[in-house]
């Protein structure tokens, strides 16, 4: 397993100082090299479970532990850094960046970022700069093809892409962290026509199978989680009630009754 949570526990107070609970004891163990679907209705935790493991929810007690460390109380960049990467929903490039901008801004490289470095070393930052550059189109080569439409629209500004091709840029920036090995991934497919979730199945199904990567993803187009995900778990009230392969969580009764209205 790449990832152990264990007896995961949120809960909030409000202004009336009543008190939620958000997750109420999550157990999940995601299994490494596989494609994990997190599944269950709005409100039920989902994007909140996401935000404990990526570092942006703190507040919370249990363990989670990340290829047999626990990295309970790391801030989300070192969470990062450890090798999570995270998709958001919604709209997640910079806008007044360009295509490739965008991908150099989320390498793991910490280059040019030392005045020093930049006073005294520019070449070196040259070098750098170069490097990622490269990096970026080899990860366009390999996830689109070598003759893929991105490279010739480099310099193109990402505010001039469709939502769908956002959408591809970001999940595809995701690798420029070389060491991600596990992609949290919210919603991918929300709000995308059709021929772009195409690409996204095909671009995950590359990640996991050809760069060895895990992933966890959150979606609620059940047609897409039977197609690619390997495993599903079944998120109600705050806990995993149902957990196995896709057809077995997807097809029991209890979660066809309950979440799916079937």
């Amino acid at each position: 397993m790449i990832l152990n949570l264990k007896h995961i526990e949120l809960s909030f107070t409000n202004s009336s100082r009543e008190v939620f609970n958000l997750l109420n004891g999550v157990d999940l163990a995601v299994p490494k090299g596989k494609i994990t679907a997190l599944v269950g209705g709005n409100g039920t935790g989902k994007t909140t479970l996401f935000n404990v493991i990526s570092g942006f929810q703190r507040d919370y007690k249990g363990k989670v532990v990340f290829e047999g460390k626990d990295i309970a109380g790391k801030s989300a960049h070192k969470i990062a850094r450890l090798g999570i990467g995270r998709l958001f929903q919604g709209r997640q490039l910079m806008g007044n960046l360009t295509i490739l901008e965008n991908m150099m801004v989320a390498s793991e490289s910490r280059a040019g970022e030392s005045p020093f470095t930049l006073l005294f070393h520019p070449q070196k930052i040259t070098r750098k700069e170069e490097e990622k550059k490269n990096k970026a189109i080899q990860i366009f080569k390999d996830l689109f093809g070598e003759d893929c439409k991105y490279l010739e629209m480099l310099d193109c500004k990402a505010s001039d892409l469709s939502y769908g091709e956002q959408r591809l840029i970001a999940i595809a920036r995701l690798l420029m962290n070389a060491e991600t090995k596990l992609l949290l991934l919210d919603e991918p497919t929300a709000g995308v026509n059709p021929v772009y979730i195409e690409t996204i199945r095909n671009m995950i199904r590359k990640m996991v199978k050809e760069r060895g990567l895990s992933v966890l993803l959150i979606e609620h187009n059940m047609h897409f989680v039977r197609e690619i995900a390997d495993c599903c778990a079944y998120l109600d009230d705050g806990v995993i009630e149902k957990f196995g392969t896709t057809s077995q969580v997807l097809d029991d009764k209890e979660v066809r009754n309950s979440y799916l209205g079937l």
